[in-house]
Parts: C-alpha cells; sequence; structure tokens
C-alpha cells in the first residue's frame, strides 16, 4: 500500500510540475542544477564527516585497517542495471504525469491540494513502517561520536548549498532548501511543490534522487579505502542510510554499523519536515 501511495505521489508531482508556465524550457537547466546541488551537498557532508571516523580510527588503530566485507557483483550489466533500475522507475512515473499534463486535456481538473493528501498519507505509511520494524537502538551509542552524524550530514549539506549562489539563480535559503531532503527525495520535491516553488520542487525531487544513486556508487568505493570511511558513507547517504542503502552499507563494511545507519537516517528523516519550511 505505501508504495502504491508513493507511486500516486511521485505522478500527480509530475502533473503538478507540468503545469507551470514554460516547463520545458526550463527543463534543461532543472537537470543540471539538480546534480550540481547533489554532488555539492554530498562533498560538503563528506568534509564534516571524515574527521570523526579519523578520530574513531586514530583511537582504535586496528579500525583504519580492518577488513571490510567484499562485495560479489555478478555480470557488470547485472549490477548496473540492479543499481538504476528504481531509480528509472521513479523518474520515469514522474515523467508520465509531466508528459500527460502537457500532451492531454485528461488533468485540467487537477487540483495541487491532491498533492498534500498523498504526502499525508506517505507520512503515516512511513510511520507505521517504522512501528512494524520494532528497531532496538539499545548499544548503538558505544562510540558518542555517532549522536553527531545526523549534524555533520545537515550542516555539511548545507555547507556545499552555498557554492549554489555562486554559479546559479538561487539564494542561499532557497539552495539550502534544495538540499534539505537529505536524500529523501520523495518528501523534498513534494513538500517544496506543496509550499509554492514547484519548479525547485522539481530540482529537488532530482537532487535528492541523484544523492541516493550516487551513493550507491560511493560506498563501495570509500568500504574498499578502509574503516575510517564509514562515518562519510552513512552521512553521504543521508536519510536513505535507514532503508534504501542500509543493505549497502552494511553489506560492504559489517553488520555493526546497523545501528548507527539506522539512527542516522531515522534523525535525518524526522528532521527533512522540519527543516524545508524553515528556507520557503
Amino acid at each position: 500500500m505505501r508504495s502504491i501511495v508513493l507511486w500516486a505521489l511521485l505522478f500527480f508531482m509530475g502533473v503538478n510540475t507540468g503545469g507551470i508556465p514554460n516547463i520545458m524550457q526550463e527543463m534543461s537547466s532543472i537537470g543540471a542544477l539538480a546534480f550540481f546541488s547533489a554532488v555539492v551537498a554530498m562533498l560538503g557532508t563528506f568534509v564534516l564527516a571524515y574527521p570523526l571516523g579519523w578520530f574513531v580510527s586514530r583511537a582504535d588503530p586496528a579500525s583504519s585497517v580492518a577488513p571490510v566485507t567484499q562485495r560479489r557483483d555478478g555480470g557488470g550489466l547485472r549490477m548496473v542495471w540492479d543499481i538504476l533500475k528504481e531509480p528509472l522507475v521513479l523518474v520515469g512515473i514522474v515523467a508520465m504525469g509531466l508528459l500527460l499534463r502537457l500532451r492531454t486535456p485528461l488533468f485540467d481538473w487537477f487540483d495541487p491540494s491532491l498533492v498534500t493528501y498523498l504526502l499525508y498519507g506517505l507520512l503515516m505509511f512511513v510511520g507505521m513502517s517504522m512501528v512494524q520494524q520494532r528497531v532496538d537502538f539499545k548499544g548503538m551509542f558505544s562510540t558518542p561520536v555517532v549522536l553527531l552524524l545526523p549534524v555533520c550530514t545537515i550542516l555539511g549539506s548545507w555547507l556545499g548549498a552555498l557554492v549554489l549562489p555562486l554559479f546559479t539563480e538561487c539564494t542561499v535559503k532557497q539552495s539550502i532548501g534544495l538540499v534539505s531532503g537529505f536524500g529523501w527525495y520523495t518528501l523534498s520535491g513534494v513538500l517544496i511543490s506543496d509550499l509554492g516553488y514547484p519548479l525547485l520542487g522539481s530540482v529537488s525531487f532530482l537532487s535528492n534522487l541523484f544523492r541516493e544513486s550516487l551513493t550507491f556508487f560511493l560506498v563501495p568505493l570509500f568500504a574498499r579505502l578502509g574503516e575510517r570511511y564509514l562515518f562519510p558513507s552513512i552521512c553521504i547517504a543521508g536519510a536513505t542510510s535507514m532503508d534504501v542503502t542500509l543493505a549497502l552499507i552494511a553489506g560492504t563494511f559489517h553488520v555493526g554499523c546497523v545501528g548507527a545507519a539506522v539512527y542516522h537516517g531515522f534523525v535525518i528523516s524526522l528532521s527533512v519536515p522540519l527543516l524545508i519550511p524553515l528556507f520557503f
């Protein structure tokens, strides 16, 4: 049921975007801005998170050279498809709604408030999912610096966002709000659109989707470089460290990091709907 609500939400987000005047002329700039914002947000996050990993590895020298689990990937094309299929499907759903709004009269009746109701429904199912998982957070704070992981993600993303006004027309507030989805593309895009910025909502959706996709490529690379890259891997994953990228992080590092990853993703997920409205 949660997936159905999610797909409906993305579809009508595309329909909503299709109602923006001159949207096709804006499309070429949306993709470039989204990718650039994802890269600078992840870079800023890495800059703040890496010292934590270095501090822990220095306190425990063995951790800096601790063996990490090697991924046993299948064929190259199969691996690429497994990584890209979900992002491609989600983008395809949004694109379908966009094209139907632009090319047909089927959605002349569309009311943007429908997106708001679907968003509320999705949030309800997310809460139900958290209860069903019954995650035990005991013992995850054996390393106190774990508490700082969400802070690194939030401040690091904002630090990277400060670069955007230097190269784009975005204001500082818009730039920070744009990256404040921290990888939760379904919520950030819809929330920003619902706040009256549908174009920026589309950019935010793509930006956070790019962030998740890039995480799938970067985490295995970081894992091969050593345990000190565990914290940066969790932080660049943003809100997805508790769900979509959790298995990847645990598989490339070790299962002992699951508690930290879930805690980080949980706190970041709670912060997204609180932080984004502050900037719009």
